[in-house]
C-alpha cells in the first residue's frame, strides 16, 4: 500500500515550474486583452469625437487645377455634414514631395489630410532618398476622382487640326515645345507616352501645376500640354482644343474627338485625385474619411460641379484604391523607362 504524505501544519504545496509558467502565460494573454480592449475603446471614443479641432487638408498642386477644385469641393461637402473646419492649404514644389513631407511629418491623428495624384507614386520611383517612405508612412483611403487630359495648343500655332499639329511638330524637328503640371507629373509623362507612340520630339517645360502652365501656354510661351479638363482656360480664343485624351467624348466639349477616334488606339491620359492619411492613424478615423468622401461623391450637387469640369466622381474603398495605386505605378514605371523620359529628368 502507498504511503500518504501529509504536510505538516502551516505549509503548503510546491508549485512546480511548469504550473508557474502556465499562469504566466494565462496573465500575459489576460493583460494583452484587457490592453486591446483599452486601445479599441480609446479609439473608438477618439472617432465619436473627431474631429474637435480643425483638419488641414493639403494639395500637393497649385490654385486652379482638377486637384485643387477636387479637393475643395470634398473639404466644403465634408465639413458641413460634419459641422467641422477643414482648411485646404496648397503646398507646390518637388513634384509634389514637399506635400507628401508635410503630411509624413504630421501626427497619425487624422488633422492632417493629403489629396494625392499620380505625381505621389511616380515621385517615388524618381528619387529614391526621400525623406519619406510612400509605402510606410501613407495609408490610403479612397479614389475620389479622375479627369481625362485635353491635347490644347497655343492659338499662335499654324495649325487647327490633330492631322496639322503632327505634321508641325515633325516640321520643326524637335524644337517645339510642351507644358506640364510638373516634371514626373502625369501629363508629362502621358504627353511623352504620346509622343512616343507617334515618333515625334519635343521639349518638355515642367511648371508647378496646370494653372501656371496653362498662363504660358495662353501667352504663346510653350506650344502645347495635356491640360487638366477643369481649365476653364480652355474656351479662350488664345488656345486650340484639338483632342481629349479618353476613351469617350466629353459631354462639355462634344465636338473635340478623342485621340482613339483619331487613330490612337487604346491611348488614354488621365489626372486622378485620391485621399491618404498618416499610417498609424487610428482605423475608426480612416473609415470615417472613407465614408464621408463616398457619401460627399454621390450628393448630386457635387457630381454636378464636378462633371461640369470635366472630373469624373469616383469614391473607392480603401482596397479598390490601394490595388489602383499598384496598377498606375506599374504603368508609370514603364513610361519612366522611356528613353526620352529619362533624359528630360536626369
Amino acid at each position: 500500500m502507498a504511503k500518504q504524505i501529509i504536510q505538516p501544519k502551516g505549509t503548503t504545496k510546491a508549485i512546480s515550474p511548469r504550473t508557474t509558467f502556465r499562469r504566466k502565460l494565462v496573465l500575459a494573454a489576460a493583460l494583452a486583452v484587457l490592453a486591446s480592449s483599452i486601445a479599441m475603446t480609446s479609439t473608438g471614443a477618439q472617432a465619436e469625437t473627431y474631429p474637435d479641432r480643425p483638419i488641414k487638408l493639403i494639395i500637393p498642386l497649385a490654385p486652379g487645377g482638377g486637384t485643387d477644385v477636387t479637393g475643395r469641393t470634398l473639404a466644403d461637402a465634408i465639413a458641413a455634414e460634419w459641422k467641422a473646419t477643414i482648411v485646404p492649404e496648397n503646398r507646390t514644389g518637388g513634384g509634389t514631395t514637399i506635400a507628401s513631407a508635410t503630411v509624413a511629418r504630421a501626427p497619425a491623428d487624422g488633422y492632417t489630410v493629403y489629396v494625392n495624384t499620380a505625381s505621389f507614386i511616380i515621385s517615388a520611383r524618381m528619387m529614391p532618398n526621400l525623406s519619406y517612405d510612400p509605402q510606410k508612412d501613407f495609408v490610403p483611403v479612397s479614389l475620389a476622382a479622375s479627369s481625362d487630359h485635353v491635347l490644347v495648343v497655343s492659338a499662335k500655332l499654324p495649325v487647327k487640326t490633330f492631322a496639322e499639329f503632327v505634321a508641325w511638330v515633325k516640321s520643326r524637328n524637335g524644337n517645339a515645345t510642351f507644358a506640364s503640371f510638373g516634371a514626373g507629373s502625369s501629363s508629362h509623362l502621358g504627353f511623352e507616352l504620346f509622343l512616343n507612340r507617334l515618333g515625334l520630339n519635343m521639349t518638355h517645360v515642367p511648371y508647378k501645376g496646370n494653372a501656371p502652365a496653362m498662363t504660358d501656354l495662353l501667352g504663346g510661351h510653350v506650344d502645347a500640354m495635356f491640360a487638366d479638363h477643369v481649365d476653364e482656360s480652355l474656351k479662350s480664343d488664345n488656345l486650340r482644343v484639338l483632342a481629349i485624351a479618353g476613351s469617350k467624348r466629353s459631354p462639355e466639349l462634344p465636338d473635340v474627338p478623342t485621340l482613339q477616334e483619331l487613330g490612337m488606339k487604346d491611348f488614354t491620359s488621365r489626372s486622378f485625385y485620391g485621399v491618404m492619411l498618416r499610417s498609424g492613424t487610428p482605423q475608426p478615423i480612416i473609415d470615417k474619411w472613407n465614408a464621408a468622401i463616398r457619401a460627399a461623391l454621390k450628393e448630386p450637387e457635387v457630381q454636378a460641379k464636378l462633371r461640369l469640369l470635366g472630373i469624373d466622381p469616383i469614391g473607392s474603398t480603401q482596397a479598390e484604391y490601394a490595388d489602383y495605386l499598384k496598377a498606375e505605378d506599374a504603368k508609370y514605371g514603364q513610361a519612366l523607362a522611356l528613353p526620352s523620359v529619362a533624359g528630360s529628368l536626369k
